[in-house]
C-alpha cells in the first residue's frame, strides 16, 4: 500500500457521510476564502511570467466551446486554476498542511503524480473539463428558469477583487498582472469578475435547485425503509494477521501459522491493538464477515476468528448504532503543532489558550469566537469562523466527537481539547437536526440533483478550439 493510501487518499467513503449538493455548491462558493492561501503559494511558482503583452489576445482567443457557449483561453485559465483551488482546498480540508504531500502548488503539475497513469495535469485537465460543462448547463438551466443572484453574492465579487488588489500591491504588482500570474494568461479584472459571477451563479443556481427540493417524511420513511442498511451502522474491532508466506516458507504453513495467531488472539493469549471501526454502514461492512457480525444474534464483545485470500481477521462486534439521535453545530479553532516535538505541541497549547481567552476578551459571544476562529484557526473551516453544522457520530476524530456529544453538553461550552491533529479550542453552538432525517433528507436530495444533472448535461462535451493548446502555461 502506498504511503497515499495510508493517509486516506483511496479512502471509501459511505454515501450518508457524503456532503450533500447544497453542501457541495455552498463550499465551493466558500473556496476563494481558502484560495487566497494558494494564490500567495502560487506566486512563487508563477513569478517566472513576465510577459504579458498576450494579454488581449487571450482574452479573444477562443479555446472551449460548450453547448454553443466559447470560452476563451483567459477565461478557460480562470477556470482551471479555480479547478485547482477546488481540489486543493478539499485537500487541505482534510489533511491541512499535509495537503502539499498530495499535490504541492510551488511544483508544476505536470511533475507530480495523481495515480500511475496520471500527472496531477492530467487529472485537473480531466477535472476542469466536467466543470466547464456543469458550469455552462447550470448558468443557462438558472438563466431558463428566471434565477438572479443575490445582491450580497454580487457585492462579494467586488470585496474580493478589492482584496485581490490589495495583496497584488503588497506583492509590488498592479492588480491585473497579479491576477494574471495567478490564474493564467488574459486573466484581468474583467475576465476574474465575469468568470467568478457565472460561476457563482451556477453554483447558487444548484444550491436553489437542492434546497427548493420538497422531500416529505413519507419520502424519507419510505427511501429509508428500502435502503436502510445504507443508514443503519455498526460499530467493530478488528485485527489482521498476514498469512503471506516469506521468501522460501511454505505457503500451507504460512497460514496455518496465521490461523494459530489468529486464534491466540480471539482467546486473549496474544495481546494486540485492534483497529476500531465505528459507525461503519452496514452495507460496507467487508463480505469477509459480514453475515457474522451483521447477525441479530450478536451481542458486545462476541469475537470470531474469519480467513481471507491472504490471512485471517479477528473481528470483535461492539454494537449496533441508533441513527435516531441529534446531530449538533459546532465551532472550532485548530491549532497545529509545527512538529511533533514536546516544545512544538506545548506552544501549540498556549497559542489555544491565547486564543481562547482573545475570544473572552472580545465578549465570549458565538460571533466573537467566530472572528478568533477566522484569524486563527489552522483548519480548513476558518472561512466561516470554524463552524460545522449536523455534525453526526462517525464524521469527526474520536476525541472531537466525544466533547460533542457530552450527555451534559450545552451552548455556550467552551473548551480546549486535544486529538491527532492538534489543539482545538471548542465552542459548543447546539443540537440540530435529528440524523436519521438528516442523512435521509440528504441522500434522497442527492439522487434527485444528480438526476437534475444527468437531464441538464446530456449530451454537452467540450469542443477544443483553438486556443486550447495556450491553456494553464502558468501551472505547468
Amino acid at each position: 500500500m502506498s504511503e497515499k493510501e495510508n493517509l486516506g487518499m483511496t479512502e471509501q467513503v459511505s454515501e450518508t457521510k457524503e456532503l450533500s449538493p447544497a453542501e457541495k455548491a455552498k463550499k465551493k462558493k466558500r473556496n476563494y476564502a481558502i484560495a487566497k492561501v494558494v494564490v500567495a503559494i502560487c506566486v512563487v511558482l508563477c513569478i517566472v511570467l513576465t510577459v504579458f503583452e498576450m494579454g488581449f489576445t487571450y482574452r479573444t482567443l477562443k479555446a472551449v466551446d460548450v453547448d454553443g457557449t466559447e470560452y476563451s483561453v483567459a477565461e478557460y485559465n480562470w477556470l482551471y486554476t479555480n479547478s485547482l483551488y477546488e481540489v486543493y482546498n478539499n485537500l487541505y480540508q482534510t489533511y491541512g498542511e499535509l495537503a502539499a504531500y498530495f499535490l504541492n502548488p510551488q511544483t508544476p503539475l505536470d511533475e507530480q503524480d495523481y495515480t500511475d497513469e496520471q500527472t496531477w495535469a492530467d487529472y485537473i485537465e480531466e477535472y476542469t473539463q466536467n466543470s466547464v460543462i456543469e458550469l455552462t448547463a447550470l448558468y443557462n438551466a438558472g438563466k431558463e428558469a428566471g434565477f438572479e443572484l443575490e445582491q450580497e453574492v454580487i457585492d462579494g465579487i467586488d470585496a474580493e477583487w478589492e482584496d485581490m488588489k490589495a495583496i497584488a500591491a503588497g506583492s509590488g504588482y498592479s492588480a491585473n498582472d497579479y491576477a494574471e500570474l495567478n490564474y493564467g494568461r488574459g486573466v484581468n479584472e474583467k475576465v476574474f469578475k465575469d468568470m467568478y459571477t457565472r460561476y457563482l451563479y451556477a453554483m447558487s443556481y444548484a444550491e436553489y435547485v437542492v434546497e427548493n427540493e420538497e422531500v416529505s417524511s413519507d419520502d424519507i420513511e419510505t427511501y429509508y425503509a428500502e435502503h436502510a442498511d445504507d443508514f443503519d451502522s455498526i460499530s467493530y474491532k478488528s485485527y489482521f494477521v498476514s498469512g503471506t508466506a516469506e521468501e522460501g516458507e511454505d505457503a500451507d504453513a504460512a497460514m496455518e501459522a496465521a490461523k494459530a495467531e489468529a486464534e491466540e488472539v480471539k482467546e486473549g493469549s496474544k495481546e494486540v491493538t485492534f483497529t476500531e471501526s465505528n459507525y461503519v454502514a452496514k452495507s460496507r461492512v467487508p463480505e469477509t464477515y459480514s453475515e457474522w457480525l451483521l447477525d441479530e444474534a450478536r451481542t458486545a464483545g462476541d469475537i470470531e476468528v474469519f480467513e481471507s485470500e491472504t490471512g485471517y481477521y479477528v473481528i470483535e462486534f461492539v454494537e449496533e448504532n441508533d441513527i435516531h439521535y441529534n446531530t449538533v453545530d459546532v465551532r472550532h479553532i485548530l491549532v497545529t503543532p509545527t512538529d511533533e516535538t514536546e516544545d512544538a505541541k506545548a506552544a501549540a497549547l498556549v497559542a489555544a489558550e491565547t486564543y481562547m481567552q482573545e475570544w473572552k476578551d472580545l465578549g465570549g459571544t458565538e460571533e466573537a469566537f467566530g472572528e478568533v476562529a477566522k484569524e486563527h484557526s489552522n483548519d480548513g473551516s476558518a472561512s466561516v469562523g470554524g463552524l460545522y453544522e449536523n455534525v453526526y457520530k462517525g464524521q469527526m476524530v474520536a476525541e472531537f466527537e466525544d466533547w460533542c456529544f457530552d450527555s451534559e453538553r450545552k451552548t455556550g461550552d467552551c473548551e480546549i481539547i486535544e486529538t491527532t491533529y492538534g489543539y482545538h479550542v471548542m465552542y459548543f453552538v447546539g443540537e440540530a437536526e435529528e440524523y436519521y432525517d438528516y442523512a435521509v433528507d440528504n441522500v434522497i436530495r442527492n439522487v434527485r440533483y444528480n438526476d437534475f444533472m444527468d437531464s441538464i448535461v446530456e449530451g454537452l462535451e467540450p469542443a477544443e478550439l483553438m486556443g486550447y493548446r495556450f491553456i494553464a502555461k502558468h501551472l505547468n
